[in-house]
């Protein structure tokens, strides 16, 4: 479903947003997501890069130990063994080195630290649990892999690197900016992209993803009427005007606009070859179809306009940021009652429908597998060393308030 709506979302380009990212200049663009990073945004990206870290417990395993590589560190480590997961060792070093990056990101007094356990409910001992679980179920995972004979392609990998640079911008050198930041690599990010796609390939095997049938489609649409009906499919020409435009050239380019939208409204063109001839956005091949309003988003002046047309009516110029609009209903979605038949679905709706359950039973399948492949591990988890450095006397937490949620 997501995919889709990005889709249309790109192929509309007339989002919410006024000024995108890829307009901004390279330096402004790295600035910006700088100033994303606040303390909360910063531990959250910190425990996205132990996410990270877990990815390499296949190698480990192969040596009988789950271990981390050595790096530089102002506390004491205790060693020992935290927990076997089949007879696999997760050392405590490693557990130790993972909750320190957490403390250390900001948290270096008791008072500190024990208010931000306390904060997400945890304890030492429930967090050094929480991470040792996350391990040895990455483990598992990694055994059920090879179980199931689930490989990934360097061309894989590297497709999908590309198109997660392309989402910022193209930009790779900003974009491995911000890896630097919360602790990965290229190689080490790439290593992420690698398990993410075996992952999806493990549950596409376990758990294949099964089309749901049309009762299915129709009853999760009743289920949410109220969000689909009223849906209008939209088509529109566009008219470019530049965020540096003169006066001058701003109303040549309107009076362009008027034009064609005379010609359409006597008849002399049909909206679809209109917007072929005329329109300045990708949309124009397929004659201006965007889609539907309820799978996409408009900025504000495009929907205001699109929700005053019934269908096959054209509206008059549509000022946006974006420039000169005429915009057409091309259809309407609108239910009396309840969804009977398929057959008064569009398609383009139950598809998105048809793809969120598809993704929604898939999800449930495998997380029921891997509950159940998980139950069947030996995992055994050993008490916490009192010595170990993010140990911390709980009654020092400071009071919570508990009159606003937090963000971090």
């Amino acid at each position: 479903m997501a995919d889709k709506i990005k889709s249309a979302k790109r192929n509309a380009r007339v989002k919410r947003d006024p000024k995108p990212e890829a307009a901004l200049t390279k330096a402004q663009v790295r600035q910006a997501r700088k100033e994303k990073l606040s303390k909360g945004g910063k531990i959250g990206l910190a425990i996205v890069g132990i996410a990270a870290m877990l990815l390499s417990v296949t190698a480990m395993a192969c040596s009988g130990v789950l271990n981390q590589a050595s790096d530089s560190r102002d506390y004491e480590l205790t060693g020992g063994v935290a927990a076997t997961v089949n007879g696999v060792n997760i050392k405590e070093d490693t557990i130790t080195t993972q909750i320190m990056a957490i403390r250390q990101s900001g948290y270096e007094s008791d008072e500190d630290w024990a208010t931000y356990l306390a904060g997400q409910g945890l304890t030492p001992e429930t967090y050094r649990e929480n991470l040792i679980n996350s391990y040895a179920r990455q483990y598992l995972i990694s055994e059920a892999e090879r179980e199931y004979n689930v490989t990934v392609s360097q061309d894989e990998i590297d497709e999908q690197w590309n198109g997660v640079v392309a989402g910022y911008g193209g930009d790779e050198d900003a974009f491995l900016e911000i890896l630097t930041q919360i602790g990965y690599t290229k190689d080490s990010y790439k290593e992420s992209l690698k398990s993410s796609l075996a992952a999806e390939k493990l549950k596409e095997a376990v758990a294949p993803a099964k089309d749901p049938s049309d009762e299915d489609i129709i009853a999760a649409l009743n289920d949410s009427l109220d969000t689909y009906n009223g849906a209008r499919r939209s088509s529109h020409i566009l008219f470019k005007v530049t965020e540096d435009a003169t006066d001058e050239e701003r109303a040549e380019i309107e009076a362009k606009a008027q034009q064609v939208l005379d010609d359409i409204n006597s008849g002399e063109i049909e909206f679809a070859d209109a917007a072929k001839e005329y329109s300045e956005d990708s949309s124009a091949e397929s004659g201006g179809d965007v889609g539907w309003d309820k799978l996409s988003t408009f900025v504000d002046e495009y929907q205001e306009a699109l929700s005053g047309l019934s269908k096959d009516q054209v509206s008059g110029l549509v000022k946006t940021t974006y420039g000169y609009h005429i915009i057409m209903c091309t259809d309407m979605f609108n239910i009396d009652g309840e969804v009977t038949s398929i057959d008064q679905v569009p398609e383009d709706i139950k598809t998105t429908l048809s793809d969120s359950l598809k993704t929604e039973k898939q999800g449930e399948a495998y997380s029921t597998w891997l509950n159940e492949y998980v139950e069947k591990a030996d995992i055994k988890i050993n008490e916490m060393p009192e010595n170990v450095p993010y140990n911390v006397d709980m009654s020092k937490a400071k009071a919570q308030d508990t009159g606003s949620a937090s963000t971090e």
